[in-house]
């Protein structure tokens, strides 16, 4: 079953998601936190489309 998952999700929950994809960009960076380049490309991106859908439902 393909669903919209953003569809499932209320503004304060993807507001929640895009604070915790932004500790561990943050943690990634400093060296806390060791995890391969691939998973670091596709939590970067999803971390963009999150705050490009929080800006679009904030207006």
């Amino acid at each position: 079953m393909k669903e919209n998952i953003l569809m499932l999700l209320t503004l304060e929950e993807i507001s929640n998601i895009t604070k915790g994809l932004k500790i561990a960009v943050n943690s990634v960076s400093e060296g806390g936190t060791k995890i391969d380049e691939k998973l670091e490309n596709n939590i970067e991106d999803v971390l963009k489309k999150l705050l490009q859908v929080e800006a679009e439902c904030s207006r």
